[in-house]
């Protein structure tokens, strides 16, 4: 008895000891050691990308840089991902493999003010960065495919034959290059990336769409995580309900307009470019992204398909889709009601029995001076009957004093905003400087609003103002 209960507690410990292995195997650790140079006391957040469709981003650590413009990031993650990291209004972008270490540097010139909230794509550097790295041998194989197409394009129309036998050697010399690659991301990637730029080319020979159909897309799994995979699948089927059969065709349209995304994926299904159930879902996704913006199907039949399917569809990645898919179409616009946008722990966006004029701006960009004193001047005179506003973007800079400049002309309430704040993304902040007009019932009467100076057909808030008070 003894003897069996001590083999049965052995037994036990290695049970235990081979879970702690697997779970130490699962998560990783990646080291993100970072600099902006002449960067103090700035916010750099790292964002990981939750999907390629919407491009939606979720905030995974934030780090103010240090008096020598350093960062730091340490990332748990189990597989290779694309991830953003924003400074200012500019980011770059950076693949993470597990168990990894970068050592990046933001050049100063890159993080320029510019009057685009949105950002704009920065250059990131590398040092020492591992010859076996994800990034390094991206980088090195798309920097081949760039040359080589550059110099082969040229010879597509003026010597045909010459660009054919170029670009299946081409083909061929990156199978040898790769062949004996063990990254199946790195592979994918080279797989997708050939088949968007070299595979879509018309030439003699080229490959047929029932091939690339069969090459690319039937039978191979979803890569959720593979921006080469995406690009070449939404390309694949851009307009795609132009191209199915006439069935096809009528049991989607029937779909969509009765907001049924069960019938829509049947139809869908009703023709061989679409293999299987999961693939029907994601088509109906980007089908769906290609018709709302335009409204002529009814936008709350194709919002109620995209809440079926964030709810019911089968496909865990395609549920994440859906609700991010639904969140692009709760963007707010004119005529919405406000919904609480917190300023800080006592204040909300929006003032009940009072116009708001909330001021959107970059308090380091130039124009920013000018539309102070233009909003300080229709302060003085409309301030007592209309509530003003400004919200600038948290930013810092070693030297203040232009901000400074900025805000000694901002005599109302003023308050500074990480990137993170809700308030950019839920009102769709895009350009600085940026204006909206909240009424006193909460609702958004304009969005945008006209600023304090005059724009391209000479007019102004001030109208506006006049008639309001009157």
């Amino acid at each position: 008895m003894i003897l069996a209960r001590e083999l049965l507690n052995m037994h036990r410990i290695i049970i235990l000891f081979t879970l702690f292995l697997q779970c130490t195997w699962v998560y990783s650790n990646t080291e993100i050691f970072g600099s902006v140079e002449k960067s103090k006391s700035e916010w750099v957040y790292l964002y990981e990308i939750d999907d390629f469709l919407t491009r939606s981003e979720t905030l995974v650590q934030k780090f103010k840089t240090n008096s020598q413009g350093r960062f730091y990031f340490n990332v748990d993650h189990h597989q290779t991902k694309r991830y953003v990291i924003r400074i200012n209004n500019t980011f770059t972008e950076l693949y993470l493999q597990p168990d990894s270490e970068y050592k990046i540097i933001i050049p100063s010139e890159s993080i320029e003010v510019i009057p685009y909230f949105s950002g704009r794509e920065i250059e990131l550097l590398f040092i020492d960065l591992d010859t076996n790295d994800i990034n390094y041998k991206i980088l090195g194989f798309e920097a081949w495919l760039d040359d080589e197409m550059a110099d082969l394009y040229l010879l597509k129309d003026a010597d045909p034959t010459k660009f054919i036998d170029g670009v299946l050697k081409f083909k061929v010399d990156v199978f040898k290059t790769y062949k004996e690659d063990t990254s199946s991301f790195f592979v994918n990637h080279i797989k997708y990336v050939l088949g968007k730029t070299i595979d879509n080319i018309k030439y003699f020979g080229s490959p047929s769409e029932a091939e690339k159909f069969d090459f690319y897309i039937k039978g191979q799994k979803i890569q959720y995580q593979l921006p080469a995979y995406f690009d070449y699948f939404k390309d694949y089927y851009q307009g795609v309900a132009q191209k199915l059969n006439p069935t096809a065709k009528k049991i989607i349209s029937k779909g969509l307009s009765n907001g049924n995304a069960s019938q829509l994926a049947q139809g869908l299904m009703t023709d061989s470019l679409i293999p299987n159930l999961q693939i029907a879902e994601l088509v109906g996704l980007l089908i769906i992204a290609e018709e709302y913006p335009k409204a002529n199907i009814s936008q709350n039949q194709l919002i109620s398909i995209t809440k079926f399917l964030e709810k019911n569809s089968g496909f865990e990645e395609n549920k994440i889709l859906a609700r991010n898919l639904s969140k692009k179409f709760f963007t707010l616009v004119s005529g919405d009601a406000l919904p609480p946008i917190p300023l800080n722990t006592d204040s909300d966006l929006g003032k009940r029995g009072s116009f708001q004029y909330v001021h959107f701006f970059d308090p380091y960009n130039p124009k920013s001076l000018a539309e102070s004193r233009a909003l300080k001047s229709l302060y003085e005179k409309y301030g007592s009957q209309i509530d003003f506003v400004s919200i600038c973007l948290d930013s810092q800079r070693e030297d203040e004093t232009f901000k400074d400049r900025v805000l000694k002309n901002i005599e109302w309430p003023v308050y500074s905003l990480p990137y993170h704040h809700p308030i950019w993304k839920v009102l769709n902040i895009g350009t600085f400087p940026y204006y909206i007009l909240i009424d006193p019932t909460l609702i958004i009467q304009s969005m945008p609003a006209l600023g304090p100076t005059p724009n391209g057909l000479y007019k102004t808030i001030a109208k506006t103002f006049f008639d309001i008070v009157k």
